[in-house]
């Protein structure tokens, strides 16, 4: 992420999203984490500002959940030792028909795990980037792993993205 993807948000959304302790994090850390930030007057120089970043948030700013999202991890008979690790707005299972219907794929795509999260678009560009060295393809979502490390993997770096009390 570069800086411009950062977006300036008023105290006032803020409410709607997590701060980043910036001690916990290298500046370029912090770039990469955020997803916006405050400016608020120094009270003790009001010739500063203090910058506040922020990560993602599971609310919209009306105060409501965002629509329902998920990382799916799919395996198919016809190509053991991998998985597909994607994302979704919908059904897992109705993305799982779409998928193995295309005349390509000889036997269909089997859904073994979803996780429901917020920014799944965010959670899959990086585990996609953290499994790049196993990846098939750089074009595909095809991964050389086993089921089991591809779900302990969506739940670790998914963690940050979880919706409490949805995933347990």
């Amino acid at each position: 992420m570069s800086v411009r993807d950062i977006k300036r948000i008023t105290e006032e959304q803020a409410h709607f999203y997590k701060p980043l302790i910036s001690n916990n994090y290298t500046p370029e850390q912090l770039c990469d984490k955020a997803t916006a930030f405050t400016l608020t007057p120094d009270p003790n120089d009001p010739k500063w500002d203090i910058v506040t970043y922020y990560e993602d948030s599971p609310f919209t700013q009306d105060g409501s959940l965002t629509p329902t999202e998920f990382i799916y991890v799919l395996v198919n008979g016809s190509c053991p030792g991998m998985v597909k690790i994607g994302m979704t707005v919908r059904d897992v299972d109705q993305r799982a028909k779409e998928i193995s219907g295309a005349t390509g794929v000889p036997t269909p795509w089997v859904p073994i795990y979803s996780f429901k999260c917020f920014n799944s678009y965010k959670l899959e560009q990086e585990l996609h980037k953290y499994l790049d060295t196993v990846r098939v393809s750089n074009n595909r979502e095809m991964f050389y792993m086993k089921s089991i490390d591809a779900i302990k993997i969506v739940e670790q770096l998914g963690e940050k993205y979880s919706i409490p009390n949805l995933n347990s």
